[in-house]
């Protein structure tokens, strides 16, 4: 596929945005007060406003990344395979939160987000994974309706002198309830102006276990490889890298089909300049995902109503994205705080086609050059009014241009006169030049701002509250899927759903509360938010005739659901309450505690929010002792009866689970970890999880996949 960007702008709407870029941009250029130095002095009160999870401090199992999110107060993920984790925070997901992996956004390959951002952080090469709690500033991306994170890699270290040093790290992990095993090393050569790394990753396991069977098809494997160099000056500092990650056959028993394979090329620079009083930050990023699915490679193929192989029920999907980005952020620090400014960009264009390999001539151009272009700019400022309050507020205008190109089906390949494929093919046509002839081009100016105002009431305590205005326009599946699918971005209700071109931006309107409390061996950080949204993008019954009779037909061949939903714009709101606390019992002993609570409803009808996760809490207890360190961990989930109906979504009982880890450092670069989760070998249903879609004898078709059995894991990680 040949990338081509097409914009929208017109030399009215360029105008606009370049005048209101400079008038951002020219107060950044102001005589500043303070050398550059300053920017690490300066004391502004604030609050706790991310949780960062490091890989070398939590000994954890899963390959998935995504799955770190249980561990973090308000956030969560929505699980259609062990390679495919979508993050929630706070009842939103999806392209709702921004995900940025090593400073770069990545656009899943998929329609079916097979590959959501977080896949492309494997833990086993995992730095750090960081969460911003509650309302994120407008300079952390460009939409973050639903909040933002941030995943790190390794990538090496400078060393202090300047003749070069080697460095490496092994990290090498095994599990018993897939037989899963993991192994990633990472070397890196470096003195203190140039750093060269490079860093080689392998995984693989088979299908997983529950107590009362298997999960059919849940087996993946996964290969990459990292090549970085970085530079840093005086007063100048570069990092450019390049990542090839391979994923071949993944079950996602949840979706329609399973991962055949993921080809995705993932290149980044940045450069972050010292001039005078001010910091210049830019990077630029570019991603090319190629990646193929089918119905018939891992699990059951497809059967016909005699149950004999139905050929013509097998598909085969072969997706693409190419993706990419930059940003320029310009620091200037104030003699009572910073100010930022900036302007950064995203664009993407996404195809997939459909096809049979028993019916050559069998087509759907599911999406054509669907676009999805962004352009942004920014100004927010951090203040110290006095000693003791804090305000920090920006402002932002994203412009979103999103086209798409036309599309066609061949449902008769046979070329018969009469009979189903005949008539499919009919209305599949009537659909197609529905769409074609429809507008498909749009252009959408959102507005975003926050204000956080943070109040210093002792030594141990800060008052926090915060309001922000947060837009996002539809997914190019929201607006382009044209034919009633079940490539939805990973819903996974097993429902199909048709787009709408029509579709305005979401506009939230939220407040968060709390405060920080943190005095000797206790710290305590509750939070409070309501989250008003309107013009929520939702599926709701489709109103087109000839979408429901084209879902009915496929629905009496076996496929897809007999009622299609259509994305229409409806008003939601959320709200609730999480918790991150610690207690440091004595020098050996500490306590901690997680707690999310959330609400999710429509306001148009009486129905709730699909998938929002149910009450939940993490209790730990932490032992520290010279090389030894252990940790038991009580998760326990609360029933799930506040279900969305229009999504046909099952209730859900509550469970919880006991985990065991411990950790030993014979030498001081050298960890051996070993646990067990889900130590009684509980049988449940994460509320998070898809149905069931692939013949399994031990789970029914569109029942609620299961969570994994007991499992025992370990890991060894040698830096040297």
């Amino acid at each position: 596929m040949t990338f081509q960007f097409t914009s929208q702008i017109t030399p009215k709407t360029l105008s606009v945005k370049l005048l209101f870029t400079m008038a951002l941009l020219c107060p950044t250029f102001t005589l500043a007060q303070s050398v550059t130095d300053d920017i690490q002095e300066i004391v502004i009160t604030a609050v706790r406003d991310s949780s960062v999870l490091v890989t070398e401090e939590t000994l954890v199992a899963p390959p998935d990344t995504a799955q770190l999110l249980r561990m973090m107060p308000g956030a969560n993920l929505n699980k259609n395979g062990e390679l495919t984790g979508i993050a929630q925070y706070r009842g939103m997901y999806g392209d709702r939160i921004n995900i940025s992996v090593n400073g770069s956004k990545i656009s899943s390959g998929g329609p079916n987000a097979m590959d959501a951002p977080l896949h492309y952080a494997p833990v086993a090469i995992l730095e750090s994974l960081t969460v911003h709690r509650g309302i994120t500033p407008v300079s952390s991306g460009q939409e973050t309706i639903g909040g933002s994170m941030d995943a790190k890699t390794y990538g090496g270290k400078f060393s202090d002198s300047a003749g070069f040093v080697f460095n490496g790290r092994i990290y090498s992990g095994l599990q018993s309830v897939n037989k899963g095993n993991v192994a990633s090393a990472i070397l890196s050569m470096a003195n203190d102006t140039h750093l060269f790394s490079t860093s080689l990753m392998t995984e693989s396991a088979d299908n997983s276990e529950f107590s009362s069977g298997e999960i059919l098809p849940s087996e993946y494997e996964r290969e990459r490889i990292d090549l970085a160099y970085s530079f840093q000056g005086q007063d100048q500092e570069w990092n450019l890298s390049l990542a090839v990650n391979n994923t071949g056959d993944a079950g996602t028993p949840a979706l329609p089909m399973d991962i055949q394979s993921i080809d995705s090329k993932l290149l980044h620079v940045d450069h972050r300049w010292e001039v005078d009083a001010f910091n210049i930050l830019s990077s630029f990023s570019y991603n090319t995902i190629e990646h193929w699915m089918t119905n018939y490679d891992l699990r059951r193929p497809p059967q016909d109503t005699m149950m004999t192989q139905g050929i013509m029920r097998y598909r085969a999907t072969f997706a693409e994205s190419d993706n990419y980005g930059f940003s320029l952020k310009i620091e200037q620090p104030l003699d009572n705080g910073l100010r930022r400014v900036g302007v950064d960009g995203h664009w993407s264009v996404h195809d997939a086609d459909i096809s049979n390999p028993n019916a050559m001539m069998f087509g759907i151009s599911n999406f054509n050059q669907a676009e999805r272009n962004i352009l942004g700019v920014f100004v927010e400022q951090e203040v110290g009014l006095s000693d003791g309050i804090g305000v920090e507020a920006g402002l932002r205008v994203n412009q979103v241009v999103m086209d798409a190109g036309k599309i066609n089906a061949d449902l008769n390949p046979m070329g018969l006169t009469t009979g189903m494929p005949v008539m499919m093919n009919n209305m599949a046509a009537m659909l197609a030049n529905g769409f074609n002839t429809h507008q498909l081009d749009h252009d959408d100016t959102n507005v975003d701002w926050f204000a956080r105002l943070s109040v210093e009431s002792s030594s141990f305590m800060v008052w926090y509250l915060g309001a922000a205005r947060k837009m996002r326009a539809p997914s190019y599946q929201e607006r382009y899927l044209w034919l009633p699918m079940e490539a939805t971005g990973g819903l996974a209700d097993g429902i199909t759903y048709i787009g709408n071109a029509a579709l305005d931006s979401e506009t939230s309107h939220e407040v968060e509360a709390g405060f920080d409390y943190k005095r000797r061996s206790v710290s305590f950080y509750p939070r409070v938010f309501y989250k008003k949204v309107d013009d929520y993008i939702q599926g709701t019954p489709a109103a087109n005739m000839a979408a429901n009779q084209f879902a009915v037909m496929m629905a009496n061949m076996g496929m897809g659901s007999a009622d299609p939903l259509q994305f229409n714009n409806v008003d939601a709101r959320l709200y609730g309450l999480d918790l991150e606390s610690n207690f440091q019992f004595n020098e050996s002993l500490s306590f901690q505690a997680n707690l999310s609570m959330i609400r999710g409803a429509r306001q148009d009808v009486k129905d709730n929010l699909y998938r929002i996760s149910p009450d939940n809490f993490l209790l730990a207890a932490n032992w520290a002792v010279d090389k030894w360190m252990a940790s038991l961990e009580i998760i326990s989930y609360a029933s799930q009866d506040r279900v969305s109906a229009t999504n046909r979504e099952h209730t859900n009982d509550g469970y919880s689970l006991l985990n065991f880890n411990t950790r030993v450092y014979p030498l001081s670069n050298l960890e051996i970890g070993l646990g067990i989760n889900n130590l009684m070998d509980r049988e449940y249903r994460d509320h998070l999880a898809g149905y069931n879609r692939a013949f399994n004898p031990d789970i029914e078709m569109r029942d609620r996949l299961p969570g994994l059995g007991r499992n025992f894991y370990g890991r060894l990680i040698w830096n040297f």
